[in-house]
């Protein structure tokens, strides 16, 4: 029977193939033999193999390696590096399958030259020179370009080279701020020379890379770039810069309560003193808000800001009395304008929301924050309409289908008092949605790592016709596994689910298949892992209440995401995404 149904399956594959010529079989073929190296520094003989690794440079005429050792190192700074300190680094050959090379090398000292034999798949035998120098960079491209004057930031395009300007009046005798490619220069030199451009006339520059030979031709243009169809353009999210809160100068330690945003600064809180104000795109410090009478431990607790970037500051209640008190500032220069009064005898003001305008329709929402034995799940509601405040008395709810928490927060997403509304809160740890209607949760995304983590910060904005939402959550402990921020897209409640889980043996975080950022894993430092590295690792102190925040932030021109994440005592940094096609 075996036989039979053999061969009647072979007479019908023949029958199927008859009129087909046969496919040519062609043999395995060699590629290049030796297609990378990459040395890493070794320190104490570990192995680092991470972004610090030195790539090469191969002629495969001469048959001669270099291995690019950066003239400075990190390459933004003015450290010049010597072959001297790397005399023991680690060498990382990429070979084509069945390829080797004698002798080994495991280890090498970028002072000397070796020669090796490379024998490839098909048995020959050449032989190679390896080497390193010191190699200037040849990055040569705009960063950001901007016009203070103006208030103008140009979308950048790497890929092709061009800044463009949304604005389309001609600019004359234009003076220009930009950051470029480490130690890389632009010609003509926008911010000392004038220069001229219009729509009709894109100008262009030339930036020279830091070896003074590559260089590239950048176009100013005064247009609208293509957007992605919905959302953030997938993988453009980056970490720009972090930063310890104690290296930007904050005065005392557990007492930095909420960051605020700007197109141009972020907006650093500490109680009882006034905001520090550092460079959004780089982190660096660049003055401070004055808050003048309101400033104090309790009656300036937190600070935040609205999709506009006005500022929002309120008072702790009942730490500064029974009346909780929210004021607004347009910008970094006004005074605090008491904006809500509200007589209460609950514990609010660790964290309150904005959704919109502040000077036009928003929503402003707050979290029940007191620690009882149960928890509490209620939120207060606020709806500001053309500027002003519907109600000095807010919208009371009470969410149900979760579990009790403590310091929690909530925001809206929408300007009415019944728009659905995003909240979460120590110690459920569980980012609900909530429906605005009924205040019945419709789904959530579970967060608990342990009994020591705190999910207690979140915001959200809509970038590109999609909604986003930022959480934070922080251990209570300098040895606890959290300091992470996640950002998760925010369209249906129906796919809002999932949990956030830690595998400690491998070092792995998983999140839900809607996250687009996860701090902790996409930050390319292989040294945070999953392990708090920006927070409570941080050691500047022991964050003993977990206080942390986050922040997004639309540009103003619609093109750039911005994530903003503080963890007290810890660090401070930026997220970009943006929605440019390309």
């Amino acid at each position: 029977m075996k036989k039979s149904i053999f061969w009647i399956f072979t007479a019908a594959l023949l029958s199927l193939t008859a009129c087909h010529q046969p496919e040519e079989l062609i043999p395995a073929q060699a590629n290049k033999g030796i297609n990378n190296l990459t040395v890493y520094p070794t320190w104490e003989g570990y192995h680092t193999a991470d972004q610090s690794g030195f790539p090469s440079e191969i002629d495969y005429v001469k048959r001669i390696i270099t291995i690019q050792v950066p003239y400075t190192l990190p390459v933004e700074s003015d450290n010049v590096q010597k072959l001297e300190d790397y005399k023991n680094v680690w060498a990382l050959f990429n070979l084509d399958d069945n390829a080797t090379l004698e002798p080994k090398l495991i280890t090498m000292d970028l002072t000397q030259t070796y020669t090796v034999t490379l024998t490839d798949q098909k048995k020959e035998q050449s032989v190679w020179t390896i080497k390193a120098k010191l190699a200037k960079s040849k990055a040569c491209d705009i960063e950001s370009f901007s016009i203070p004057s103006l208030g103008l930031s140009a979308v950048i395009d790497k890929s092709g080279a061009t800044a463009s300007l949304i604005y389309f009046n001609e600019l004359q005798n234009t003076f220009a701020d930009y950051t470029l490619s480490p130690h890389a220069r632009i010609v003509p030199d926008p911010a000392t020379t004038a220069f001229w451009c219009s729509p009709e006339k894109p100008k262009k520059f030339t930036v020279i890379a830091q070896d003074g030979v590559t260089k590239r031709d950048w176009i100013l243009q005064q247009t609208e770039p293509a957007r992605v169809e919905e959302g953030i353009r997938p993988g453009s999210g980056k970490l720009l810069w972090t930063a310890k809160l104690s290296s930007l100068g904050v005065p005392v330690l557990d007492m930095t309560t909420g960051i605020a945003a700007t197109d141009q600064n972020l907006i650093i809180h500490t109680r009882g003193e006034n905001p520090i104000v550092v460079d959004a795109k780089t982190g660096n410090p660049v003055g401070t808000v004055e808050l003048g009478s309101i400033k104090g431990a309790s009656s300036s607790y937190y600070m935040t800001s609205d999709h506009k970037g006005h500022l929002m500051v309120n008072n702790r209640v009942p730490d500064d009395g029974n009346i909780l008190r929210i004021y607004r500032m347009r910008d970094l220069n006004s005074t605090p304008e008491l904006f809500i009064e509200f007589p209460t005898t609950d514990v609010y003001g660790d964290h309150i929301s904005v959704w919109g305008d502040l000077y036009g329709d928003a929503t402003i929402q707050a979290a029940y924050c007191g620690w009882t034995s149960t928890g509490s799940t209620s939120t207060i509601t606020w709806v500001v309409k053309n500027g002003e405040v519907v109600s000095q008395q807010p919208t009371w709810c009470q969410i149900s289908g979760v579990g009790g928490w403590t310091n929690g927060d909530a925001i809206r997403l929408g300007t009415e008092a019944n728009s659905d509304f995003l909240a979460s809160g120590y110690s459920m740890n569980q980012l609900t949605w909530v429906d605005g209607n009924t205040n019945a949760a419709k789904n959530y995304i579970h967060g608990a790592l342990s009994g020591n983590e705190g999910l207690k910060a979140i915001d959200a904005v809509n970038f590109n016709g999609v909604n986003y939402v930022a959480a934070t959550m922080e251990s209570f402990f300098t040895w606890g596994v959290a300091g992470d921020m996640w950002i998760f897209e925010a369209k249906y409640p129906e796919t809002f689910t999932g949990s956030l889980e830690q595998d400690t043996a491998n070092g792995i975080m998983a999140y839900p298949d809607i996250t687009i950022f996860n701090l902790n894993n996409d930050d390319g430092n292989e040294n945070s892992g999953c392990y708090g590295f920006y927070g409570g690792r941080a050691n500047d102190g022991v964050n003993s209440n977990a206080v942390q925040d986050v922040k997004l932030h639309v540009s103003s021109d619609g093109y750039f995401m911005y994530g903003y994440f503080m963890f007290c005592n810890g660090y401070v940094g930026c997220v970009q995404f943006d929605c440019i096609a390309q």
